[in-house]
């Protein structure tokens, strides 16, 4: 009894002399209460942020559309009025503006058009992302682009030269906020990083330091992911997307146009107030919404919709009662939504923790009222996802890392005990010394007292 309470009092003394490690976990709280703090400040400082400049930078989108000229009017002055709409790129205001831009001309030589817009690229710098060709029947292709945005205006006024223009749409979307905010959420994390870094160097105790340890890779974990995503956007702001469709020309035909929107949300939310850029759990659904619009003098027939990213085709959509996309007459608009599940991090098949690029295609075949099936229309709408990842389980190492701490733990516990009670091992010694001489001489008493009482 007396040898457990002296063990309970020098562990208290223990207890009491490793104040610093005490230190360390109320630092550790007050920096986690000072990261909440920031994060909160940083937020609040976004919002006014993007309330001062909203005014100043929106997110912009021109569309302009070529009409077919007028009788009294020649082909070459249409051509030239539409190729005048090509709006410049506004001056630098500090924002991060994602410029995107389909161009839909029609030559007689398709491949030769084809390959002056190569060139025309590679002239101003851009490089060729993707190419579509199709011979059979009314040959057609669609390019895309990524040029810099300081080249934007001057790749859409000389590519849309490379044939008779028909349509155009240029768009610019405004992410200075999705920016802002991961710049301010980086920031936090570096900081919080950089604490408790401070904290591992002073930490003396072992089990504190492998509580540090582990909260220190989770947190650089999260900010290498919130890096990424900033590089990502980023890379997407520093080359703008240029889309161009050359399609082979035919003579006295109906002007067809069709326009492909298409919108993104999380969970329950209506796809179709949502968004081109989303970020989403790891598993749970993500919502799409497709809207179609006949803009053209022709019946689009055969519609299709499909996306090598998403493996989906048209049967797979949901389409409301009344909408009919086997055949969409001029004017009309029909509406298409798909939901799709994401499990670990993946959809449909496809890797997205580190941000997914979507390409959704439409084809239509336009009709005549005579029944004359004219050239494919083909469109296409980029969705960009990003699936937020989710905290991997324990591996073996971390497992093997546990228990070997656990073990150095109680390895510590005893070496502490006897450290506890070596000031006392001479009267432990003398103790067991005594009740040994005390046992003997009992054991001698009873051995000499035996023969007596037999006898």
């Amino acid at each position: 009894m007396t040898a457990a309470v002296l063990t309970v009092t020098v562990l208290a003394v223990a207890c009491a002399g490793s104040g610093d490690d005490d230190s360390y976990a109320d630092a550790e709280a007050t920096a986690a209460a000072a990261e909440e703090h920031m994060e909160a400040a940083s937020a609040d400082m976004d919002d006014g942020e993007e309330m001062a400049m909203e005014e100043e930078a929106r997110e912009v989108q021109l569309t302009s559309s070529g009409a077919a000229a007028e009788e009294d009017m020649s082909d070459d002055s249409g051509t030239s009025a539409l190729a005048a709409g090509v709006p410049a790129v506004p001056a630098d205001l500090g924002r991060d503006i994602i410029y995107t831009a389909w161009i839909a001309v029609e030559t007689a030589d398709v491949a030769a058009a084809a390959a002056q817009a190569n060139s025309i690229i590679q002239g101003l710098g851009g490089f060729t992302f993707s190419q579509d060709t199709h011979t059979q029947g009314l040959a057609y292709t669609t390019l895309t682009f990524k040029v810099r945005p300081e080249q934007f205006s001057t790749a859409l006024e000389r590519l849309s030269n490379v044939g008779e223009l028909v349509e155009q749409s240029v768009n610019a979307e405004d992410v200075t906020d999705i920016v802002v905010d991961l710049n301010s959420r980086i920031s936090t994390a570096e900081i919080s990083v950089n604490r408790l870094r401070d904290f591992l160097s002073q930490a003396t105790d072992v089990k504190g330091v492998a509580e540090l340890e582990r909260e220190l890779a989770n947190r650089e974990t999260n900010l290498e992911r919130l890096r990424g995503q900033l590089r990502s956007l980023r890379d997407r702001v520093d080359l703008a997307t240029i889309t161009l469709s050359i399609t082979e020309s035919v003579e006295a035909v109906p002007r067809t146009s069709a326009v492909l929107r298409a919108w993104m949300a999380d969970g329950d939310d209506d796809p179709c107030l949502g968004f081109t850029d989303l970020a989403t759990s790891p598993d749970g659904d993500v919502g799409f919404c497709f809207e179609l619009e006949n803009e053209g003098e022709t019946v689009l027939t055969g519609v299709t919709l499909s996306s090598n990213e998403l493996r989906f085709n048209t049967d797979d959509l949901i389409v409301p009662d009344g909408t009919d996309l086997d055949r969409i007459e001029p004017g009309e608009r029909a509406v298409a939504t798909l939901t799709l599940p994401v499990t670990d991090g993946r959809i449909a098949g496809r890797v997205a923790t580190r941000g997914l690029e979507i390409n959704v295609r439409l084809s239509a075949v336009p009709v005549t009222e005579s029944g004359t099936e004219l050239a494919r229309l083909a469109r296409s709408q980029g969705l960009y996802l990003f699936v937020e990842e989710e905290d991997a389980p324990p591996s073996f190492g971390d497992a093997l890392s546990g228990g070997w701490n656990a073990l150095v733990a109680v390895g510590n516990g005893v070496l502490l005990i006897i450290g506890a009670l070596l000031p006392f091992l001479p009267v432990i010694l003398i103790a067991l010394a005594v009740a040994w001489w005390w046992l003997r001489r009992r054991r001698a008493r009873q051995a000499g007292a035996a023969p007596g009482a037999e006898a």
